[in-house]
């Protein structure tokens, strides 16, 4: 071959290696990718951007339940991030994966999710789940929102950097259901405490005896835990219903367990009080009893919503029988949706963006401003009580308490 043409060769040869190499390093495995569309003519004329948000969602464990619910109210923020921002030409994309109730499930899809490319993560809903997850998260410098994580530890910044929550920890919900349960006349000395020793039910339960050991002390079946996936409560129940002292119990749970107990105290004949935390709260509850009137009395607190701004909460309303699962989490899974969505759309950092647009944003939760330690106050707890038949069960939020005002008819 001519040399005059074998350079001409090799320099070819070269260019295309070359503009090959930069398409392969141009991978779209980033959070925000652009794609370029042709009129047809030959000539680019849109650029749409692509901006990925991780969702950590319970699809399995004791919150399954509640998954398709929290899913709803994920899928419908991007909706309508995407129709805000349509003529911007940005297209968000939720890549949802099972964080189960457990960092050994919720760490490896963080990782998932990292390597995916998401610009931030709603989610977990586990306390332990939001643990896990924060420890991959944070140290690739990916923020995440929980909307329903509240184990007090998660309060700790310098443990969990990047961690934000809509919704308030359990070191306030103690208080409220203490407070709860004096205003439904248990007395000191007449309460016994039930709970799992994850880390959801635990903080739970060491937040509820604190308050609870201000004015008195608990019953002499005292506070007893059992692992979040025990499905035979009879000893524990009997432990309570054989102490003459304890006529209230307290579930620091989550739904399916929570089911359990309530049927195993109802069949050892158990006529006392028994209360909740938000774990067991919504209407879910009664899918997992096999007789809706074993829930009548049962009393829970959940975080009360705020003045509720858009139409989001109208739209869950009008589905909440499909939808169903804990309307609260329903409407922080949209808010964490839309905020993450919104700060990625603001100038300079992810992290930098949440902090600004959520400082007094208007959720369908209520207003939201994060702490420095990206906490929120709350706006207190509603006590919710269940009602009903062994067919037909109803669930009314009659009084709320604040840390302002205490106790007071809603």
């Amino acid at each position: 071959m001519n040399t005059n043409k074998l350079q001409v060769f090799v320099f070819a040869m070269l260019f295309v290696v070359g503009a090959f190499t930069g398409c392969v390093e141009d991978d779209d495995d980033e959070s925000s990718t652009t794609t370029t569309t042709d009129d047809g003519s030959g000539t680019d004329v849109v650029e749409t951007t692509t901006i990925k948000i991780g969702f950590l969602n319970p699809i399995t464990g004791p919150l399954d339940a509640d998954a398709a619910g929290f899913k709803w109210g994920v899928d419908q923020a991007i909706g309508d991030l995407n129709a805000h921002f349509a003529s911007e030409n940005t297209v968000f994309e939720a890549i949802e994966l099972d964080s189960g109730c457990s960092g050994d499930v919720a760490g490896p899809a963080a990782q998932t999710l990292v390597d995916s490319g998401v610009v931030a993560v709603v989610g977990a809903a586990c306390s332990g789940a939001s643990m896990g997850a924060n420890a991959i998260l944070s140290a690739a410098g990916i923020p995440m929102i929980s909307y329903a994580s509240t184990n007090p530890g998660l309060s700790d910044e310098a443990v969990y950097p990047h961690f934000y929550r809509v919704v308030p920890s359990d070191a306030i919900q103690g208080p409220a259901g203490a407070a709860m349960m004096a205003d439904a006349g248990v007395t000191n000395e007449s309460l016994a405490i039930l709970h799992m020793t994850n880390d959801y039910g635990s903080g739970l339960a060491d937040s509820i005896k604190t308050a609870w050991e201000v004015d008195g002390s608990l019953c002499s079946a005292g506070m007893q835990g059992y692992e979040e996936t025990t499905t035979n409560f009879d000893a524990m129940v009997a432990n309570v219903t054989d102490a003459s002292d304890c006529n209230a119990v307290y579930l620091s749970s989550y739904i399916t367990d929570g089911a359990g107990i309530l049927e195993a105290l109802a069949q050892a004949g158990f006529t006392g009080h028994v209360f909740g935390g938000d774990g067991p709260a919504g209407i879910g509850l009664f899918e997992k009893l096999t007789d809706n009137a074993t829930a009548v009395n049962f009393t829970v607190s959940a975080p009360r919503a705020g003045t509720t701004f858009g139409d989001f909460e109208a739209r869950y309303d009008a589905n909440a029988t499909e939808v169903g699962s804990i309307k609260t989490y329903v409407l922080t899974a949209y808010d964490a949706t839309m905020i993450i969505g919104k700060a990625a759309m603001t100038d300079g950092t992810i992290v930098e963006g949440i902090e600004s647009v959520g400082t007094g944003y208007e959720g369908a939760s209520g207003i939201i401003n994060f702490l420095a330690n990206g906490d929120i106050g709350g706006n207190g707890y509603d006590f919710c009580t269940y009602g009903g038949d062994d067919t037909a069960g109803t669930y009314t939020c009659s009084k709320f308490w604040t840390a302002e005002n205490g106790v007071e008819s809603a």
